[in-house]
């Protein structure tokens, strides 16, 4: 006679699962630019534009004085810096149902989360910003970006500091504390200081202070923090991104024309990959005028730009908005004009960002201050159920940068990428 055995999948229809208590950690991202700036407010009833006033340095006179003879005067002048602030803000709207079942706390877990949020926004602006900025230094003997190619040589290192240090001195730039410039680098970077055999970490200070948080050591006239939010960007070849010529009307000549398409992380709003320039046809047929149909990677993890141009090096932006994956972009001419694709890394070769900066280099201007709210748990007009509770945070802020010499870029490959 067959013995039946029956096991836990005969009854996992009855079975209970338990949930922890504790909910897991997030990804802890450290977000330390903000403190780095020169921080003003902007009044209310005073527009949403802030300016900046410099006195520039008076010319030296280059003659002595004539017995008896007034020179001529000196002329002073003034540059200015404007601002113009953004707002930004977000909410979670959560019903009464999911308060009353989900077993964790789900208000004050939407609350935490909003906070760093609110935190990594303000980060990611202000990092966009110094992105856009003109002081740049390249790792090893590299001139720009695409010129970044071994990971033994083109990284950030002593040499490359003392480039970056002697420069800003040079330019008169003024320390944050009266004796040191401040360095803010990735995880991966921060790993090829360490591997110089000249850097000195912050264990080994012989007089150890605390600057700001995230902070790893002192070398080279610069105190260094670390931050885990700073993009990298990638050179990646078109595998995924296709241009091919159409019918549409257009007046672009039968004749090669350059593409690129930039993918924007939908998570972070960081440009981490650009596409090497490719060359296509735009005609639809030889000798005759036509569009380009420039279609963007399906994944939905990016939003996407599109540039074209007539050459790899001078590729201008063509859609008005980002685009969704799988969407195509018509291109009818060539642009000549308008908003440049930055630099593209080489293919397979990923570029990190690191800054040095003095004093004064970039500001943060506040208009609005962050501001959270939580509806409160009563009957309204919009909500006479209560079957609703939102709760949300918004601040309205601009970055810029002050001086352009105060501050340099530094643009890198790493011996430590994964």
């Amino acid at each position: 006679m067959a013995v039946t055995t029956q096991g836990f999948s005969s009854f996992s229809a009855d079975a209970v699962t338990y949930i922890a208590e504790k909910t897991l950690i997030i990804a802890k991202k450290a977000v330390v630019f903000q403190q780095l700036g020169e921080k003003h407010v902007l009044p209310a009833h005073n527009s949403k534009t802030f300016q900046f006033t410099r006195f520039d340095r008076l010319a030296l006179p280059l003659t002595t004085l004539a017995d008896g003879v007034t020179p001529d005067n000196t002329s002073m002048s003034i540059s200015t810096v404007t601002a113009v602030a953004d707002m930004f803000g977000a909410y979670v709207n959560l019903t009464d149902v999911a308060n009353l079942t989900i077993k964790h706390p789900v208000m004050v877990k939407a609350i935490d989360l909003m906070g760093y949020q609110a935190a990594e926004v303000m980060d990611r602006e202000i990092i966009n910003m110094l992105l856009a900025g003109t002081a740049v230094n390249y790792g090893g003997a590299a001139t720009a970006r695409n010129g970044l190619s071994s990971t033994s040589t083109d990284v950030m290192n002593t040499a490359l500091v003392r480039k970056v240090v002697a420069s800003l001195r040079t330019n008169g730039a003024q320390e944050y504390d009266g004796s040191d410039y401040v360095g803010v680098v990735d995880s991966q970077v921060e790993m090829d200081l360490s591997a110089d055999s000249t850097f000195q970490a912050a264990a080994q200070y012989s007089n150890i202070k605390v600057l700001q948080n995230g902070e790893i050591g002192r070398w080279m006239g610069v105190r260094w923090m670390r931050s885990n939010f700073i993009p990298t960007l990638s050179g990646i070849t078109s595998t995924n991104a296709s241009a091919t010529g159409a019918s549409a009307a257009g007046s672009i000549p039968a004749a090669s024309v350059w593409f690129s398409v930039d993918y924007i992380d939908a998570n972070t709003g960081f440009t981490v990959k650009s596409v090497v320039p490719a060359s296509t046809y735009a005609a639809a047929a030889s000798n005759s005028s036509g569009s380009l149909t420039v279609t963007v990677p399906s994944s939905t993890s990016f939003n996407y730009n599109v540039y074209a141009g007539s050459g790899a090096s001078s590729l201008y932006l063509v859609n008005s908005s980002l685009l969704a994956g799988a969407a195509s972009q018509a291109v009818t001419a060539i642009p000549s004009a308008g908003t440049l694709q930055p630099g593209i890394p080489a293919s397979t070769k990923v570029v990190h960002f690191s800054w040095v900066f003095g004093k004064e280099s970039f500001a943060v201007i506040d208009l609005l201050k962050l501001q959270t709210f939580i509806t409160p748990a009563q009957a309204s007009d919009s909500d006479p159920l209560v079957q609703r509770r939102k709760s949300g945070w918004k601040f309205m802020f601009k970055s810029v940068i002050c001086n352009q010499d105060f501050l340099k870029r530094c643009e890198t490959l790493s011996a430590f990428d994964a």
